[in-house]
């Protein structure tokens, strides 16, 4: 009895004991000396007067973002966790606040809002000069058809993603079932454009990268919904000229083809093609741009659509990424933007666009004057803030849906537009 009591006694002690040298072992590994924690504060207001639909609206939000980042190092120099929490407080909203994709439309009250936006684990391996990485769970995702979209807060997607490396040479793929909208708490399905739920998106990229060419391919589907194939060029001449070109291809699949026909951006194929040029020089950076859309639509207006799906955020990096607009069917539209470096922490600038096109017999033009600012300090306590805002007038046409609205002359109708947006960002490490 007493020989058993004894060692009961001995293990119990030992078990502390055991306990604290296991916390003191991985207080020591790579997993925990290798972590960090990141604050990040996003302040953003957006502001858009418009009458497209024949009535003057106003569309507006404030609100402040907060962000916590924490990234584990790796145990084992293999497997580790990274989570992100989010959330928004409502400043400000006018009643039509929901298009600027800040605050969460909660039954059409603007509210603020939190959430666990990322939670994945990530594996890595290094082999003979091949770079591996593996993640699952909620991320942010910047591959092939996907994107990240960042307001007040990111959109994240849950699912599977990975990498392999060698060289100049990336391979990139991707496997997501569900999202977390920028502006909303709730985990949500892709949906139709009719309100049918999609069960997946895959998609990959491949990329060719040295100090004069960028090539990346891409691939993506939503499942029974939409394919696309994409091309991005970028061709640097010397240091001060560059080439880009950006070729997206989109075909429709069974659950658009089913689709009343007012549901569908267009009718069967959608592709966008551009190309720009940039020149820098004596702190001046020019980039002026030429794009073309082919999307035709039976009986209105074919677009160009830049999501995969509702709930989710597709690569666009043309310079016609503005909303909707410039991506109308056979529109011509040039781009420019203009800024210098007044000193190594203030920019100024300004950019433009203009895009034309014909609907039966009649020209259409759109457009829009922006002047821009942005300053970053250069001290090291406040190398992470940033400040950017933009103001400047615009026009387009009236229209209901994609068809445009014409005077008692038959003369479709234009509309003047009216847009600005601040955004306060700073960032700083906690450990």
């Amino acid at each position: 009895m007493e020989k058993h009591t004894l060692i009961l006694t001995a293990v119990l002690l030992g078990t502390p004991v055991m306990a604290f040298a296991g916390i003191d072992s991985l207080a020591d590994s790579d997993f925990i000396k290798g972590s960090s924690l990141e604050f990040g504060t996003h302040n953003i207001w957006k502001y858009l007067d418009e009458g497209e639909t024949g009535d003057r609206t106003v569309h507006s939000a404030w609100g402040q973002g907060l962000a916590l980042d924490y990234k584990s190092g790796y145990l084992g120099d293999f497997i580790g966790v990274d989570s992100s929490y989010y959330g928004v407080i409502k400043l400000a909203a006018a009643e039509n606040f929901a298009s600027r994709g800040i605050l969460y439309n909660d039954d059409g009250k603007s509210k603020g809002f939190n959430k666990v936006g990322q939670l994945f684990g990530k594996m890595k391996f290094s082999e003979s000069g091949v770079n591996g990485n593996l993640y699952g769970g909620w991320k942010l995702i910047k591959l092939g058809v996907l994107t990240t979209s960042m307001r007040a807060a990111p959109n994240t997607y849950n699912g599977w993603s990975g990498d392999l490396s060698y060289d100049d040479y990336r391979l990139r793929l991707a496997y997501v079932t569900k999202s977390l909208n920028r502006d909303s708490p709730d985990k949500v399905d892709f949906m139709t454009n009719d309100s049918k739920s999609i069960n997946s998106i895959y998609t990959g990229d491949f990329q060719f990268k040295n100090d004069y060419l960028t090539a990346l391919y891409f691939y993506g589907e939503s499942e029974d919904y939409l394919r696309r194939n994409g091309i991005e060029l970028n061709i640097k001449q010397n240091k001060a000229i560059s080439y880009g070109v950006q070729i997206y291809l989109t075909e429709a699949l069974e659950k658009w083809d089913s689709m009343s026909n007012s549901k569908q951006d267009f009718d069967s194929h959608a592709n966008h093609y551009a190309t720009d040029m940039t020149w820098k020089y004596n702190g001046w950076t020019t980039k002026g741009g030429f794009a073309y859309t082919d999307a035709n639509k039976e009986g209105g207006i074919g677009m160009y659509p830049r999501h995969m799906s509702k709930n989710s955020r597709g690569t666009f990096n043309s310079m016609t990424t503005a909303g909707l607009d410039y991506m109308r069917d056979e529109e011509k539209t040039l781009s420019l933007d203009v800024g210098y470096q007044i000193t190594p922490e203030f920019l100024v600038g300004i950019n433009t666009h203009y895009g034309f096109f014909d609907y039966q017999g009649q020209g259409v033009s759109e457009g829009e004057f922006n002047v821009y600012t942005l300053w970053k300090p250069q001290s090291k306590k406040l190398k992470d803030l940033s400040i950017f805002a933009m103001i400047g007038p615009g026009t387009t046409y009236q229209h209901h849906g994609t068809s445009p609205i014409v005077d008692e002359h038959g003369n479709i109708k234009n509309s003047s537009t009216f847009g600005a947006e601040f955004r306060l960002n700073y960032t700083f490490n906690i450990f």
